[in-house]
């Protein structure tokens, strides 16, 4: 009688320990399953931060926007998750958006960690708004971003983009100071100093600029760009002698890395050997080296080959590198003139215009009036010629464009008939 009282007993904690089991078990794929519907996850909003920034900092941008959201919708008051994603998107060229997420992550007080953040935060709305080729809007930002004192190791940066920004809409003698503050930064800047010397020369002061080349190649003997743009100010001066002997000199260099090869496809080009300078071009935009298809554009432009001219042309803006190249919307532009292709010329004109390169929108607004004359839409080119005029009043023969197409127009007024 014992022994069964024993064991009922036993069976009873049996059964009972059976029950709670199943009912953890269960309990716990009821959890998973919650869990898996949900698409809850033990990572924190900080974890999903470090995991996109690690993915921005690898270039996968689209891993990165997907991480950086889930750490801002999980963490709001975090400034640097705001700024992160806004940068994330600039990358994606989502430039409004981004501007909306660096103004979320602004704050009005007073205190140095704030106070960083918002220095990060104007940088980087400068920084969209540059790339959205609203220099003004771009230039202020990025004074508010150095008027904060700390985080003063990103002002060399900063000034950077304030003066291209500056250069872009013409502002040349302010962009040369803000490259003279930018050196006092950093005197072993040389690519500062080759900026500077480009901006010198735009506004005559050729002894400056020259110098600036100087110093530059000074600080770098084996970078070729300062060469080609110390040949290019000496042929402005029609030194033609000065000129060649830089280009030797770039030519000596003689490096032996893709990227020289490319460069050395360059001095082949400046010296006239199109056809080597063409084999080589060839190659290095096989190389990841996309300005070659600019250059092969500029061979077969003074071939008079405009279709192939306008073809690479198109290819080099298609780059990330060339997109926001005035200079190669307007060639295509040209190019695709001659061949009478008049409304695919309109589209790169159009798309040239929005990078509001200040040095190039002259040359396209005008071009853009003459395609309408040739499609025979004349009211929208004399719409145009009286803008450009108000914008360009230097230029004569817009004046007789200008009576031109006012003629046309008049030509085609038709006076009603009256009844006798």
């Amino acid at each position: 009688m014992h022994r069964m009282r024993y064991q009922i007993k036993n069976q009873k904690r049996s059964c009972t320990f059976s029950t709670n089991f199943k009912r953890i078990k269960y309990g716990i794929l009821i959890l998973t399953a919650a869990l898996f519907i949900t698409g809850c996850s033990t990572k924190s909003a900080g974890d999903y931060y470090k995991e996109g920034m690690a993915y921005f900092h690898s270039g996968n941008y689209e891993k990165a926007g997907e991480s950086l959201k889930k750490a801002v919708e999980g963490k709001k008051d975090r400034a640097e998750y705001y700024i992160g994603y806004a940068m994330n998107l600039i990358q994606q060229k989502k430039y409004e958006d981004a501007v909306v997420y660096f103004e979320r992550s602004i704050l009005d007080k007073d205190n140095a960690i704030v106070r960083k953040n918002n220095k990060q935060a104007y940088r980087g709305e400068g920084i969209a708004y540059y790339k959205a080729h609203d220099y003004k809007t771009a230039i202020d930002k990025f004074d508010k971003a150095l008027a904060i004192k700390e985080s003063d190791e990103i002002n060399s940066d900063i000034l950077s983009y304030k003066g291209m920004a500056q250069a872009r809409s013409g502002l040349y003698k302010e962009a040369a100071a803000t490259y003279t503050e930018l050196i006092q930064e950093d005197k072993n800047n040389a690519e500062a100093y080759k900026t500077r010397g480009d901006i010198y020369s735009k506004i005559g002061e050729d002894k400056k600029s020259l110098s600036d080349y100087d110093k530059a190649i000074k600080l770098e003997p084996r970078n070729y760009d300062l060469y080609f743009g110390k040949y290019f100010l000496l042929l402005a001066k029609n030194d033609k002698a000065g000129a060649k002997e830089v280009l030797a000199k770039a030519e000596a260099i003689n490096g032996t890395t893709e990227k020289d090869k490319f460069n050395m496809a360059k001095v082949k080009y400046y010296k006239g050997d199109y056809d080597t300078a063409k084999q080589m071009f060839g190659e290095a935009f096989g190389n990841g080296f996309a300005e070659s298809y600019y250059y092969l554009g500029l061979i077969y432009e003074q071939n008079k080959d405009y279709k192939n001219a306008a073809g690479n042309y198109s290819k080099y803006i298609e780059d990330e590198e060339g997109r926001d190249n005035a200079n190669a919307y307007n060639r295509a532009a040209q190019c695709l003139i001659k061949l009478k292709k008049y409304e695919e010329a309109l589209g790169l004109i159009e798309d040239g215009i929005k990078v509001n390169d200040v040095d190039v929108n002259q040359m396209l607004k005008r071009s853009q009036v003459i395609v309408y004359e040739h499609l025979d839409r004349f009211e929208e080119a004399y719409k145009l010629i009286k803008e450009y005029r108000k914008e360009y009043p230097e230029d004569e023969e817009a004046k007789k464009e200008e009576i031109f197409l006012n003629s046309r127009l008049a030509d085609r007024v038709t006076i009603p008939k009256t009844d006798q």
